[in-house]
């Protein structure tokens, strides 16, 4: 099967989703919203608990895989 490419080779790029309601997914997982702003950490408890948000967006995505 051959590889299909997304893209033009425009100047300015490729964008998938015209707007931020647009759902988008990875490797046949189902299509998600953009995940909203990620507050910024300030302790060691807040690193944890902001990371195991950013997993669990790729995840959703398909962008990582699940455990």
């Amino acid at each position: 099967m051959a590889v299909h490419y997304v893209g033009n080779n425009g100047p300015d790029g490729t964008c998938i989703g015209k707007t931020t309601s647009d759902k988008v997914a990875f490797f046949a997982t189902t299509p998600v919203d953009q995940e909203v702003h990620i507050v910024d950490a300030t302790d060691a408890t807040t690193v944890i608990a902001q990371l195991n948000k950013v997993i669990a967006s790729l995840e959703a995505y398909g962008l990582l895989a699940s455990s």
